[in-house]
């Protein structure tokens, strides 16, 4: 039986006139690798930011592993924090810490810090950059970096990992390692993973899942090739 990492129930959100999520509900299952798709200013990085808590939905509720975020409390919203991992659009790596550095700083407070030197060693092996462990961001190509917040964001073990645009800004060969390297994690951790995209290439190697949102609305949901082909003209554009 499936488990359910992630869910929205009839969710919106406007910010003045302009509503961004109509009536949003959605359930990501462990081990699937979500992909949505939309127009700039759709409402998808909205989405992610109101499964997290760092926006109030104006009605709807949002279920993380299991708990209504509006419900728990400041210390039970960090523990479900912990256990979601981000891997933001530009990398956001600390500019100021070598690679290690970066890759040890989740795991400040937690239980893990004691096999801190392993686990670090164990994330950089597993996006392939293991001699960059000394190496500061500055050192690193676009690609690397990338590798470098994926392993990161993989530090505390994550049941769910959200990815906002991950190939952004990447040449093609790049992309396709990245995506690859997606969907490598995936399968290793059994990990689940909401992925924010405008890259079709992107979303056919990591997607086991494709939405589409328009106007705050979910118009379409399947598989990549089922999308691909879909009777809506809209969603097809995509893919031309």
């Amino acid at each position: 039986m499936e488990t359910i990492v992630a869910e929205f129930e009839h969710l919106k959100k406007a910010f003045g006139e302009n509503v961004v999520l109509k009536d949003m509900s959605l359930k990501i299952n462990s081990g699937e690798n979500l992909v949505i798709f939309g127009k700039s200013g759709s409402g998808k990085s909205v989405l992610l930011k109101c499964l997290v808590g760092l926006i109030k939905p104006d009605t709807g509720v949002v279920r993380l592993f299991g708990s209504d975020i509006a419900t728990v409390s400041g210390d039970e919203l960090n523990q479900l924090r912990k256990k979601t991992g981000f891997l933001f659009q530009g990398g956001a790596l600390y500019d100021s810490m070598t690679v290690g550095e970066n890759l040890a700083f989740p795991l400040r407070g937690s239980e893990l810090k004691k096999d801190q030197e392993n686990l670090v060693h164990e994330a950089l092996k597993n996006v392939g950059l293991e001699d960059t462990i000394s190496k500061m961001p500055s050192e690193l190509s676009g690609g690397m970096r990338k590798r470098v917040a994926l392993a990161r964001a993989l530090m505390l073990k994550p049941g769910l990992i959200l990815y906002d645009e991950p190939t952004t800004g990447l040449d093609p060969i790049t992309t396709k390692e990245i995506s690859h390297l997606v969907r490598d994690i995936q399968e290793k951790y059994n990990t689940a993973a909401i992925i924010i995209t405008h890259d079709i290439a992107c979303a056919r190697i990591t997607a086991d899942r494709v939405v589409f949102i328009n106007n705050g609305l979910i118009v379409s949901e399947g598989t990549f090739e089922e999308s691909e082909n879909s009777a809506d003209e809209w969603v097809r554009s995509f893919f031309l």
